[in-house]
């Protein structure tokens, strides 16, 4: 096995030099000598010292190495360990070199000072400066701003008032013994010179007591207030006989917040095993809101974690979820905002994507009602490649103004998922579902009758008659049946009771036949009369394959559309529109990645349709073929004899007319003739069929985020949330199985049965019977 050489690039290494930050942050590196060492991917952090030891002349002893991520110049960041370098060589793996700057750390017991500038005579002598033992890497400046009404320490201002003031300097690390790495706590070190000593200003007690709060967190100490009024406020560190502490109050006949005292030197060791914490759920809530806005799925222990290495907040979870609820709080009103877009986001829709088609409708006094989308692209896809079967369902968004997404999703050849139109409704009742299949008759206007599998409640039965007419046939979802079958049943059932009617229910729908078809009625009939009743009643002709007249391909369910669900499972707390922009982005990606797939495919059928057929041929070898006059012939399998006509392919077992594939049956009598099985599938199962479906594609839709206008325009429709109220508990969702089809024991859940009146919903203990 040949050794793969590891890759090799060239350290700059900058010594003895010193830096200089610029007004805007940026850092450059002035003096200094520069030397190059070799560097590559499987150096270690001590070889590497050891290079540049023996290069510099120096020793490892005190050595520190610090370098800028690409594109920063405002922050150093220390390699401290194996990890940090590799990290570092990670991030330069592609450049031919790097910059690495070389400090040494100062010695125990010795401060570096930094020339100030000439001080103005005070008034009143000052206090000696309490000092402090520093041990931090020499020539590294700090790195936070300090803030626009602040003034510097050593260029005090006096001001006439009746409280003496007494500046005293603040010592370059206020902790005598304690370091803090500098690659962590990197965000919270902008607040380290928010405080910067007596006679600095603040235009509110309120900004003051941030300024101060937002301080501690960067110096990593907790504070109490000592006294906390509207006209002053004096502060100490909360370790116990620390010397730290601050007095601020207003200047007379001003608003003004003017730092009396203070006494800026800490014994105590600083950083706790706890890092302080002050902030209430609204503080950290506006510090992570545009982290919450960029990652609306993050996690309150991954808040928890970055605040932690970012700031030195330590949060448990709950005070994590409950800053996490606050800033999404506060976004609200930005996502309030998103709904006035959505007319100019449906023209940014039909116009990157022509065809397309994006309409919203609103009530009577202009509020957000309903907004249907479908794209060009999955409308030709539909009237091209797939079946003209369309299966309707909705899923809830759990979203700040909640509502409902309904779905119309097709199956392409090779029995995927192919969505063809949404819409965001307030709720699912009989009206929004009219307006959906209205809008929905528009896109899909196809020759012939299309088969819809959905629900027969919530007015979809009426809405479908009246829309497409004699168009279309209804299958009635079986999992919406079986659902309210288990809903209806009156008495007392046990779990195995119930399954079992489910699952009888279930293979008289797959029943081809009548007889299979009314022994698994009988079935029923023998555990309960009033369950065969209710499946009579229940108009067989929608469901069971044995009467149901149009093609619907042996889906059941219509719950094909689960691709929607894990979708907006990703998105529904985004505002509308940028949900909307990231279901397009899905389709988009879905289109693409099955049309590049298909391209290698060297079958004349879908690889799945390919296996079936297989199968079938395998079968079709045990078939007994006996020639008849004309198409027809008998057949037989086993103990069973059915009827082939192969001009009209149709089989008495059904399987080609509900499958769309010839049977076991009509392969035999096929493969007698010598004709080729594969001319006898349905055309949508055939490789260039499905091409054809995901041949178009969907389009970006750009600046899907625009400024929103403080005052509408005059004949704008203002759009705004849907007046919904969230009901009590959690919202229900249905669980899907992975193929997006579900059974009996999807939402079948065994209920407590009592042992002794044998009632559900209560154990022996809390029975009520009164024994005799």
């Amino acid at each position: 096995m040949a050794i793969v050489p590891s890759k090799k690039m060239i350290a700059i290494c900058q010594y003895g030099g010193d830096f200089d930050t610029h007004d805007d942050g940026l850092m450059t590196y002035i003096g200094g000598e520069a030397y190059a060492v070799d560097l590559d991917e499987n150096m270690q952090l001590s070889g590497f010292k050891q290079e540049i030891a023996e290069t510099i002349d120096s020793t490892v002893d005190g050595m520190i190495l610090k370098y800028f991520l690409p594109g920063n110049k405002k922050n150093l960041i220390t390699v401290s360990k194996d990890k940090d370098f590799q990290r570092m060589v990670n991030y330069y793996k592609e450049a031919d070199q790097l910059e690495v700057f070389i400090m040494k750390e100062a010695p125990p017991g010795k401060n570096t000072k930094k020339k100030q500038p000439a001080r103005r005579p005070q008034k009143t002598p000052p206090k000696a400066a309490e000092t402090a033992v520093v041990v931090q890497s020499a020539s590294v400046p700090s790195l936070a701003p300090t803030l626009n009404n602040a003034v510097a320490l050593n260029e005090p201002t006096d001001v006439e008032m009746g409280n003496e003031i007494t500046p005293v300097p603040i010592s370059s690390n206020p902790f005598p013994m304690v370091v803090i790495d500098n690659d962590q706590r990197i965000a919270a070190r902008q607040w380290e010179n928010l405080i910067t000593g007596v006679g600095q200003r603040f235009h509110s007690l309120a900004e003051f007591r941030e300024a101060l709060r937002k301080y501690s967190i960067a110096h990593a100490f907790n504070f109490v207030y000592k006294k906390n009024e509207n006209q002053r406020v004096t502060v100490k560190c909360k370790a116990e006989g620390c010397p730290w502490r601050i007095h601020a109050s207003k200047l007379s006949t001003t608003q003004l917040v003017c730092i009396k005292t203070m006494r800026p030197t800490h014994n105590c060791q600083g950083v706790t095993s706890k890092a302080p914490f002050r902030a209430k759920r609204s503080w950290v809530g506006n510090l992570i809101k545009e982290k919450v806005k960029e990652s609306p799925k993050i996690k309150p222990k991954d808040i928890a974690t970055e605040l932690k290495r970012d700031y030195g907040i330590d949060l448990n979870y709950s005070q994590a979820r409950r800053a996490k609820e606050y800033a999404r709080e506060q976004l609200l009103g930005s996502y309030k905002d998103a709904y006035s877009e959505l007319p100019f986001f449906c023209d940014k829709i039909m116009e990157t994507n022509p065809g397309s088609l994006a309409t919203f409708s609103t009530k009577e006094d202009s509020s957000f009602h309903r907004l249907f989308v479908s794209f060009h692209a999955s409308i030709s896809g539909f009237l091209q490649g797939c079946r003209p079967l369309l299966f309707l369902d909705s899923t809830p968004l759990n979203s700040r103004y909640q509502g409902m997404l309904l779905t119309a999703t097709a199956a392409d050849g090779d029995d995927g998922a192919f969505p063809v139109a949404f819409a965001v409704v307030d709720e699912e009742n009989a009206d929004n579902w009219h307006w959906f299949l209205t809008e929905l008759k528009v896109v899909v206007q196809t020759p012939g009758q299309i088969t819809f599998v959905a629900d027969f409640q919530k007015g979809l039965r009426e809405s479908l008659r009246e829309i497409f007419g004699g168009e279309c046939y209804h299958a009635y979802c079986l999992g919406y049946l079986a659902e309210k079958l288990n809903k209806d049943l009156k008495g007392h059932f046990s779990h195995d009771a119930r399954r079992l009617m489910v699952e009888d229910l279930y293979a008289a729908a797959h029943a081809p036949k009548l007889e299979a078809f009314e022994k698994c009625t009988e079935d029923i009939k023998a555990i309960s009369p009033e369950a065969y009743n209710w499946v009579i009643r229940s108009e067989p002709e929608h469901w069971a394959n044995t009467f149901f007249g149009g093609l619907r391909y042996n889906h059941m369910t219509s719950n094909f559309g689960h691709l929607f669900y894990s979708w907006v499972s990703e998105a529904n707390e985004l505002p509308i529109t940028q949900m909307i922009d990231e279901l397009r982005g899905k389709m988009m990606q879905l289109i693409y990645q099955r049309r590049v797939e298909s391209s290698q495919w060297i079958t004349r059928l879908t690889p799945s349709m390919e296996d079936k057929l297989k199968n079938e041929v395998i079968k079709a070898r045990s078939v007994q073929v006996l020639r008849s006059h004309g198409s027809k012939f008998e057949v037989r399998y086993g103990e069973t004899v059915d009827v082939v006509d192969i001009e009209n392919w149709d089989c008495s077992c059904k399987g080609w007319l509900l499958t769309g594939l010839p049977c076991c049956h009509a392969i035999a009598v096929l493969e007698s003739y010598g004709r080729s099985p594969y001319d006898h599938c349905s055309r949508y199962f055939h490789v260039e069929t499905y091409q054809l479906t995901y041949a178009d594609s969907i389009h970006p839709i750009p600046n899907v985020e625009r400024l929103v206008d403080s005052e509408a325009e005059d004949g704008t429709v203002l759009v705004t949330p849907p007046p919904t109220m969230r009901t009590p508990g959690r919202t229900k969702i249905r669980k899907v199985a992975p193929g997006g089809r579900i059974g009996p024991s999807d939402f079948l859940k065994r209920q407590l049965q009592c042992g002794k009146c044998k009632g559900l919903g209560h154990n022996k203990r809390s029975c009520k019977e009164i024994e005799d």
